[in-house]
């Protein structure tokens, strides 16, 4: 019989919704899941308030909340689509507190929440506050993949916020150094994950050796210089933008765009690409950031050109940095001389180091540690 920290119930309090583009608060989710915990999922409480560009998510979230059923959900999981205003007005928090947040804490409790969970929160907010306190866990996580505190439309008290969920946090894990060292700062116990990459990104081929071919993968948005694709494009390059848009973000003229495709069929089709694209703008928000496809790109060994953010400064030459679309034309032109056999199988080397098994390993231990704590 399973007892202690295996009986554990997970809560997510999530910062994307399940059917969003695949990243750590799905993966780890699934993986809680797999390992045999309870997971409840809910989804985005919201971070900031909906503009013209969010009408279409806005829809989504009313259709999720009409028809909460959802199909083909890992067993032992389950989704909550949460009835909740943005935490952003007075007004809003005080109806989320008064009405709509004892509404999510009892429809967890109708699904089969028990008293004490494990609390995994990704947005430090008056709402996961407010839910927080509402369930009352025996473990807090902060799973902090951003720098929300320079975000541009965070709540104008989003700094007070996160000090108070720092402060009842028992965990706090980050995956980039930047994160790493700034929670370092302000908290005892911090851990460093990235969500890892899938074994299908391994067992691709190499690329075609003239390294014609480049691709942009995930959601492009207004976090993303269109100007480095356009120059790659004006010289001659084929270059293919692979996911769903955000916002009104636009695309250089001769950049193809490819739609979204499920995550367990990526890996195929970015086989058919010789080389990757991070073209990331440079603001105070951005420098928390590592890239979720970064050791996805590793691991298929091709070369990546990227903007010099943070994230890429201690993998030296594995990644190939410019804040110039024009030194991106001169990297990806001289790519058939200076890539290599040798080079490839080095950032392979180093994305194994960041498997999804190992990562997710880490993270369960550093859990387990706060349980029985």
């Amino acid at each position: 019989m399973r007892s202690g920290f295996e009986r554990a119930q997970v809560v997510v309090l999530s910062g994307v919704d399940w059917s969003a583009a695949w990243q750590r608060h799905q993966i780890f989710a699934s993986q809680l899941a797999a390992a045999g915990h309870d997971v409840f999922f809910v989804e985005n409480t919201g971070f900031r308030g909906p503009g013209p560009s969010d009408l279409g998510r806005v829809w989504d979230r009313l259709k999720s909340l009409a028809a909460p059923r959802r199909a083909g959900l890992p067993q032992n999981l389950r989704v909550i689509a949460p009835r909740v205003l943005p935490p952003t007005g007075r007004a809003f928090r005080r109806c989320n507190s008064a009405i709509l947040i004892p509404g999510i804490v009892s429809a967890l409790r109708a699904a089969g929440l028990r008293p004490g969970p494990l609390l995994i929160a990704y947005l430090p907010t008056a709402t996961s506050l407010a839910l927080i306190r509402g369930l009352d866990p025996r473990v807090t996580v902060y799973d902090c993949a951003a720098n929300f505190r320079a975000h541009p439309g965070a709540p104008a008290d989003l700094p007070t916020q996160e000090s108070e969920l720092l402060a009842r946090a028992d965990l706090v894990v980050c995956d980039s150094d930047f994160l790493y060292q700034q929670k370092r700062a302000e908290h005892s116990n911090v851990v460093q994950v990235h969500q890892g990459v899938p074994d299908a990104f391994f067992a691709v081929e190499p690329p075609d050796p003239r390294f014609r071919r480049l691709c942009y993968f995930g959601t492009w948005g207004p976090d993303h210089d269109p100007a480095y694709l356009a120059a790659l494009c004006e010289a001659g390059f084929e270059v293919t933008v692979h996911g769903p848009g955000k916002g009104a973000a636009p695309l250089p003229a001769g950049a193809r765009r490819s739609p979204p495709i499920g995550y367990d069929g990526l890996a195929p089709l970015l086989e058919r690409f010789d080389g990757f694209l991070l073209p990331y703008r440079k603001d105070p928000f951005l420098l928390g950031v590592i890239p979720a496809k970064l050791y996805e790109c590793l691991a298929m060994g091709r070369p990546i050109l990227a903007t010099s953010l943070p994230c890429f400064a201690p993998l030296g030459r594995l990644v190939h940095v410019s804040d110039d679309p024009s030194g991106w034309v001169s990297i990806a032109r001289d790519l058939p001389r200076t890539e290599t056999s040798a080079l490839r199988e080095e950032r392979i080397a180093l994305a194994r180091e960041h498997s999804q098994s190992r990562e997710f390993q880490r993270l369960l231990a550093a859990l387990r540690a706060a349980w029985e704590k």
